[in-house]
């Protein structure tokens, strides 16, 4: 598959593997390569990153669709609660938008001016973190009991060719 064909959609899990909560997109990412092996969906990208900032546009460019997976700190968290966000919502998360690197939205911009193809359509999965500080590769429960259900839920509405 190459990733300039038309209709080509990468789903993007980001997080630390080694920040307790903070690993959940990567989980989701984990979860839902498993269920395209199962079941395959053509068309379908998933890739897993600890970056953000610059390295969106190496790992979009070229795909007409992302679905970015990230975990989401707020002040007064529902732990595992997803959200969907777009890119203008995406504060919060700490790869989408970060203040040692570009956000998501400078990035979009910064490959627009540099003439790269990015996904016309972004949509983002942010999951509500209850420790997103302590080094541990476990999650908390409630953000574990998260990642399943919505590697099913992406997994179906890609099948079903829809977003919502």
């Amino acid at each position: 598959m190459n990733p300039s064909d038309p209709g080509t959609t990468v789903v993007l899990g980001l997080g630390n593997p080694v920040v307790s909560d903070d690993r959940a997109g990567l989980a989701v990412a984990a979860e839902l390569k498993r269920l395209l092996e199962e079941s395959p969906i053509a068309g379908v990208t998933v890739l897993e990153s600890e970056r953000g900032g610059f390295e969106l546009i190496d790992l979009l460019a070229g795909h007409s669709r992302a679905i970015l997976i990230d975990c989401l700190t707020v002040a007064s968290p529902i732990p595992g609660r997803v959200r969907r966000l777009t890119v203008a919502e995406a504060a919060g998360s700490l790869r989408l938008i970060n203040p040692h690197e570009i956000g998501i939205a400078e990035a979009f911009a910064l490959a627009a001016r540099l003439g790269i193809p990015m996904p016309m359509e972004v949509e983002i999965y942010a999951i509500e973190g209850a420790d997103t500080s302590t080094l541990s590769e476990q999650m908390t429960p409630a953000v574990a009991a998260a990642i399943g259900p919505l590697a099913r839920q992406i997994w179906a509405e890609l099948k079903e060719g829809r977003s919502d």
